[in-house]
Order: structure tokens, then C-alpha cells, then sequence
């Protein structure tokens, strides 16, 4: 229902027609199909790369809104006289408790009260029109604290900037503004058109999505420092490079490949762990290198070399994060699985690698500043963005899944793990080529996240999920649940560390 209706609306939009969203109250699911209609837009604007900017600013403003409405039902609850300037302090002061503590019984009073919200857009030869109108106006005094606010945000030029600078205050607005204002300025929309005004009975906030935009320069400190350090990583060994040649020439025989490995004792290790996992299923115990190969195979093989060497390195280079590996390591279980789950058996074995290393970038972005990391991801999940890329931009200038695909093409990975890495958070990218490839890393890695409560099913595309007939939530769920037993039952299938 989502799918179908949000590609009605966008085309409206796309054809010159008015489209208007009304609402009381903002929710997931609200919040899926306006990012839905946007996907589509800007994929058939060639605009996609604008995705997470606009569903940021978006969401920002439909959330002011939607407070100012609720704030107008809390002060008449509290009999506070929200225009006397001293009872809004008052008021204030318990606003944001009454916003989480009434989460469930919010919606039926915001729309027994007749507030409401609106999402207009519209299309004219200069781009996409985005407004947003409640219908509550502006306070004199709050009119003034938004002008301050907005003054100050232009100033602002990073995300770090923002959060030593800027404290959430009890209206939530301490981050938002400069964060909005952020996102258009670097994205290349520019936060000339920006607007928030209000005639006493109506607020609106207003931007343009321009069909051109300039990309802002991007300076960053951080960013040259990670493109740096990208630059810097050591090839593969020699002998890792012969052992991938070998794999691929037919004429090499296993026992010459098996006589290469066992020069490395780490790697013969990762073998014989493999082979005797409950994923080959062998009737006896295998004790050498050569019956490894042969139950594995040489696909397999080719895994254990890239994804070993490639922890090898990173750890070496960078600090140790078991916990990327811990949750690289699921996520490359459930790409396997949920390949042959979906009628995509010879592409069981290829995924996996996708899985394992699709986080690569992240490990980067830690070391670089594990402090800005970990707050970007807590900012994301708080306010319910569907991902960290976009404040990753903001902050550092590029985003893991940027990071990860620049070590990728340097170690001169597959092309399908190369757009694995690139788009395991922006799945709908026009640019991809390896669509299974991708869409299985994505669904596997948002499996992950939502295990670790920094996702959610709502969150999903429909058109991935659809493809694979698990755009119903029960079907979702049950082939989730599937994959958490059965990793449960043998969690180390895939540790090839």
C-alpha cells in the first residue's frame, strides 16, 4: 500500500501537480512514506545522492511542528497562559517530559483539537517546493528565539562545531535548526531558500530543492586526514595476491594451492575452522588442508583470503573493534542464508564477503574520532534517522559507506562488494549494477541494526523488500527470527578471523 501510493503521489508531483500531506501527528510510518515519495523524486531526477539531506531538514521540520502543536495542548492542560512569558518558562520546563510520557495518547488529542500538520510539495521549473504549515503561530518571544537561532546556525560550517556549541534545550530546537540549516548549506541545495515565518493562526517552514545544485567545498580537516590514511594502507601480501591468482587458474591443482597455504599458519587455521563448521556439514572430522579445499571449495577459499588479510591489516593499521567485526561477522551469516532464502543459491557464497566487510569504513571513522563517531550514531538513533551517513558528511566530510568503498576499489575487491559497501544504507541508488548483491547486504545489515534497537522495520525500502516478498512485517519477521536461531546454534560459522 505504501509502495503504491507513494509512486501515485511522486509522479503527481513530478507532473506539475500540487500534492498535499495532511496529519496530526508524526510517526515511522509517517515518517517511511514521506521518505518514500522523496526516494522516488530525486531517483527519477537523477537527485538521489540528496536523499538524506531532504529527509533530514524534512523530518526536522514536520517534528517542529508537531511540538508546537502538542505545546499549545500541554500549557492548556497545565492552565498556563502559554502567551505570558513567565508561564512559558514555567511550562517549558516540563514540556519535553509530558512529549515522551504522553507518546501513545498524543495522536487522538492532537487530532480531538484540531491540530494539524501539512506537508505541501510542488514542482516548477526551478526545482521542488517543500513546505511545511501547522496551525499554531508564532509567540513574539518565540519568533525572536527562532531568529537568533537561525542567525546563529549560518555560521555554523560542521557538525563538531554544532555539539560543543549548542546544547538541546527543553524545546528540542538547540540541535535542529543548525542541523537543518547544515544539511542544506553542505548538500549544494543552499539555505538561502529557507523560511520559517508566521502570521499569528499559521506557521510555515519552507526550502527549494534547486534541479542544479553547487556542491559546498568541503575543507574538512578530518576528511583529508581519513583520504590520507586510505591512501597509506599497505597492498595485499604476495603471497595472498598468488594464492587468489591460483584459485583462479584451473590448471593449478589443489594440493599446490593446499602446499601454499600451509605456509601460513593463521590462514591454514581459517581453513580448517571453515571446513569442519556446521555449514558444510562434513560426515568426519577434516584434519588437512588439501580435504579442506575440496569441501569448501575455492570460492570459499577466496573468502577466507580476502576477509583474514583484510582484518589483518585494519587491526594493525587502525585500532581493534570487535564489536564491527562481531556484528560483520552476523551480518555475513544472514547474507548466506537469506540468499538461499530467496532463491539465490550461487549467490550464497558471494555475499558472504559483502556481509563481512561492508563496515570497513566505520572502522576508519573510529579511529579517526571515536568520540564524534559514537555521538553521530547516538544523534541518529534519537532522532530517528534511517541512517548515520548524512551527519557523517556534516561532520567528517565523507561517510563510512564512502570510506569502506575507496578501500574497496585500493584492494581491488568485485565490483558487487565494492557497491555492497557503497550502498548497504542507500540501496535504491540508480548507479548499481549488482542489485541482488546489494540488496542482501542491505536487508542482512538492517537485520543487525534493528537487533541492536538502531533500526527499524519501518525504516525499509519497499521496493527491496517487495523483491524479495518481504514487504509484509510477519514475513520479515519470521525469516529474521530464522536466521537469529540458527546463528545462535553456531555463531562462529563465519569468524574467519
Amino acid at each position: 500500500m505504501i509502495l503504491s501510493k507513494s509512486s501515485r503521489l511522486s509522479e503527481q508531483v513530478l507532473n506539475g501537480e500540487k500534492v498535499r500531506l495532511t496529519f496530526h501527528y508524526n510517526n515511522r510510518e509517517i515518517t517511511r512514506f514521506v521518505n518514500s515519495v522523496f526516494t522516488k523524486i530525486l531517483a527519477k531526477t537523477d537527485m538521489l545522492y540528496l536523499q538524506g539531506p531532504v529527509e533530514n531538514v524534512t523530518r526536522e521540520l514536520i517534528i517542529n511542528a508537531v511540538k508546537a502543536n502538542s505545546k499549545r495542548i500541554y500549557f492548556k492542560k497545565q492552565n498556563l497562559d502559554i502567551s505570558n512569558p513567565e508561564h512559558y518558562e514555567e511550562g517549558m520546563t516540563s514540556f519535553k517530559n509530558f512529549m515522551v510520557e504522553q507518546m501513545e495518547q498524543l495522536p487522538e488529542e492532537l487530532k480531538e483539537s484540531g491540530y494539524r500538520v501539512e506537508l505541501n510539495l510542488r514542482k516548477d521549473n526551478d526545482g521542488f517546493v517543500i513546505l511545511i504549515r501547522n496551525n499554531t503561530g508564532l509567540l513574539p518571544f518565540e519568533e525572536e528565539r527562532i531568529k537568533m537561532r537561525l542567525d546563529k546556525a549560518r555560521e555554523y560550517t560542521d557538525f563538531a562545531d554544532i555539539y560543543m556549541d549548542v546544547a538541546d534545550d527543553d524545546e528540542g530546537e538547540g540541535l535542529g535548526i543548525p542541523l537543518t540549516m547544515l544539511f542544506l548549506k553542505n548538500s549544494g541545495i543552499g539555505d538561502s531558500s529557507f523560511r520559517i515565518v508566521s502570521n499569528g493562526a499559521i506557521t510555515q517552514s519552507s526550502f527549494r530543492i534547486p534541479l542544479k545544485t553547487q556542491a559546498a567545498e568541503m575543507t574538512n580537516i578530518i576528511r583529508d586526514k581519513l583520504v590520507s590514511e586510505i591512501s597509506d594502507l599497505p597492498t595485499f601480501p604476495e603471497h595472498i595476491m598468488e594464492l587468489q591468482a591460483m584459485c583462479r587458474n584451473r590448471d593449478v591443482s589443489l594440493n599446490s594451492i593446499a602446499h601454499k597455504i600451509s605456509l601460513d599458519p593463521a590462514l591454514s587455521a581459517s581453513v580448517l575452522k571453515l571446513s569442519n563448521s556446521a555449514l558444510f556439514m562434513s560426515p568426519k572430522r577434516i584434519e588437512n588442508i588439501t580435504d579442506a579445499l575440496k569441501i569448501i571449495g575455492l570460492k570459499n577459499l577466496n573468502a577466507i583470503l580476502v576477509a583474514s588479510t583484510t582484518r589483518k591489516i585494519m587491526d594493525e593499521r587502525f585500532s581493534s573493534f570487535k564489536d564491527i567485526w562481531d556484528h560483520c561477522n552476523r551480518c555475513a551469516f544472514y547474507t548466506k542464508l537469506i540468499a538461499q532464502k530467496v532463491g539465490l543459491p550461487k549467490l550464497s557464497d558471494m555475499v558472504v564477503l559483502s556481509g563481512l566487510l561492508h563496515d570497513l569504513g566505520k572502522i576508519v571513522l573510529l579511529s579517526a574520532n571515536a568520540e564524534l563517531t559514537h555521538q553521530i550514531e547516538t544523534i541518529s538513533v534519537n532522532r530517528q534517522m534511517r541512517t548515520s551517513t548524512a551527519l557523517e558528511e556534516l561532520s567528517m566530510g565523507i561517510s563510512h559507506s564512502s570510506i569502506g568503498k575507496m578501500i574497496a576499489e585500493k584492494w581491488n575487491f568485485p565490483e558487487y562488494i565494492i557497491e555492497s559497501i557503497a550502498y548497504h544504507h542507500s540501496p535504491l541508488s540508480p548507479e548499481i549494477k549488482n542489485i541482488d548483491a546489494v540488496y542482501i547486504t542491505y536487508i542482512a545489515n538492517s537485520m543487525c541494526l534493528i537487533e541492536e534497537n538502531k533500526f527499524d522495520f519501518l525504516f525499509m525500502e519497499d521496493e527491496v523488500l517487495t523483491k524479495y516478498s518481504l514487504n509484509k512485517k510477519e514475513d520479515f519477521d519470521a525469516l529474521h527470527q530464522s536466521l537469529k536461531q540458527q546463528y545462535a546454534e553456531h555463531p562462529d560459522n563465519l569468524k574467519l578471523n
